[in-house]
């Protein structure tokens, strides 16, 4: 792995001395025009030869800065090498200040450390709390990983607007990892003070039209949620603007740019491990809960009158602080009478089988305590639980995988095909339709 390595940044004493935890200033509220390793794309991180650097913003409520990197373009998925770049790499942070006269070039030297560390062995450090374990991800069928490591602060450049970090990793006495000079962002995606946020990522395809978009934002919007953060892994975003423009008018819809070149021409969501991470760690201390889902998966509150404002979360000193939601496929039941009414809402057959929890699940959390965030489940900070609402009575999470606006190409109808038994589709009884119609203000479609 070392070998895949870029040039060396050579500095003396890799990772002395301690934390200078001294709060940085506050982010702006206006969100960034761009996630920073968008507009730094780099040849060998591109073409898979060392981990992509993604983005690096402040905490908002701790005096330490995140750096995501992506990795899931850049190592073969195997439990060793989550090992190996786990807590057998030492991180180090140097700050610098090109633009002050009053500094000296740069700071010493201090620890990083990431969401890779304490789980799998490592020695937790007294002020950090435990984190996530880079093994977690390859439990994971579609082994999305992505690294965050989190840099101490220097109180030396508190509230300067031109200080940069330098970030290396060091394993085995070697140094492997290494870039100079990254921007630091003080201004957040997530909005301060949002209840609920919810993540999704899409690229431009046959299912991702303004057709399908619609729909699932006004849903969401209408179920509670008070921003709608969508990662776009195109060059071109336009098409997404032009289909919510109205919801990006008032704030509810945040658009993400999040294109990186050849990983992202794969078109196979090698970035989508890193959108998670992106995601959480931007919602620290600025959403009280936040959840992440695709555009054609949607949460279901089965009691009447219950959504997001209503339903009984725990309460703010309760260990429990995910809420990992089963779920079902969907499709059209063959032979079948067509619904009169928009999509998703059109779609008449629920499966008879519901996915175990941790298998296509989505999680609604309480980010300050999720570690690490991966399509179908997460890692929470030691100590904490997470609960699993019944997906029969209470809560579930529809999956309309592969449907058209017609209804027709579901994989839930693949499945009532060829399947076993247990698969098999049910009518619905036009209970969903109903919910759906609720949310969407939907009109009959003639």
């Amino acid at each position: 792995m070392i070998g895949r390595c870029c040039a060396l940044l050579l500095v003396p004493g890799l990772l002395p001395g301690r934390a200078v935890r001294v709060q940085m200033g506050g982010p702006s509220q206006a969100a960034p025009s761009t996630v920073a390793g968008t507009r730094m794309l780099d040849e060998a991180e591109m073409g898979g030869l060392r981990p992509l650097f993604v983005d690096a913003f402040y905490d908002h409520a701790k005096p330490v800065a995140h750096v995501i990197l992506n990795m899931k373009s850049f190592v073969e998925p195997t439990v060793a090498a989550a090992r190996e770049w786990g807590p057998g790499t030492r991180w180090a942070c140097q700050w610098a200040d090109p633009g002050s006269s009053r500094l000296s070039r740069s700071t010493a030297f201090v620890a990083g450390y990431t969401n890779a560390d304490a789980l799998t062995g490592a020695v937790s450090r007294a002020a950090h709390p435990v984190n996530a374990s880079a093994e977690a991800s390859f439990t994971d069928q579609n082994h999305h990983w992505a690294l965050v490591i989190s840099c101490p602060t220097s109180s030396l450049l508190a509230n300067s607007s031109t200080a940069v970090l330098n970030l290396l990793g060091q394993r085995d006495e070697q140094v492997v990892y290494s870039r100079a000079a990254i921007p630091v962002s003080r201004s957040r995606y997530v909005q301060s003070g949002v209840d609920f946020a919810l993540c999704t990522m899409v690229q431009r395809g046959s299912l991702t039209g303004a057709e399908y978009l619609q729909p699932w934002a006004q849903y969401n919007l209408a179920l509670g949620f008070s921003q709608l953060l969508v990662y776009v892994e195109e060059a071109d975003s336009a098409w997404v603007e032009k289909a919510l423009h109205k919801d990006i008018k008032n704030g509810q819809v945040t658009i993400v740019p999040f294109y990186f070149g050849n990983v992202s021409e794969q078109r196979v969501f090698l970035m989508q491990g890193a959108m998670e991470s992106h995601c959480l760690y931007q919602a620290r201390g600025m959403a009280k809960w936040m959840a992440h889902a695709d555009i054609d998966e949607y949460f279901d509150f089965l009691r009447p009158g219950v959504n997001l404002s209503n339903y009984l979360f725990p309460d703010t000193d309760s260990k429990d602080v995910a809420l990992v939601v089963r779920s079902k496929f969907w499709g059209t039941i063959p032979d079948s009478s067509p619904v009169a009414s928009r999509f998703p809402c059109n779609i008449n057959g629920v499966s008879m089988y519901t996915h175990d929890v941790g298998k296509r699940s989505k999680v609604i959390m309480r980010p300050e305590y999720i570690d690490g965030l991966f399509p179908h489940f997460v890692v929470k900070r030691s100590g904490y639980t997470e609960l699993h609402p019944d997906p029969s009575v209470e809560l579930r999470l529809n999956h309309f995988k592969s449907c058209d606006a017609r209804g027709q190409g579901c994989y839930g109808t693949v499945q009532h095909t060829w399947k076993s038994e247990h698969k098999k589709l049910l009518d619905d009884g036009n209970d969903w339709k109903d919910r759906c119609e609720a949310l969407l203000g939907a009109t009959k479609v003639h």
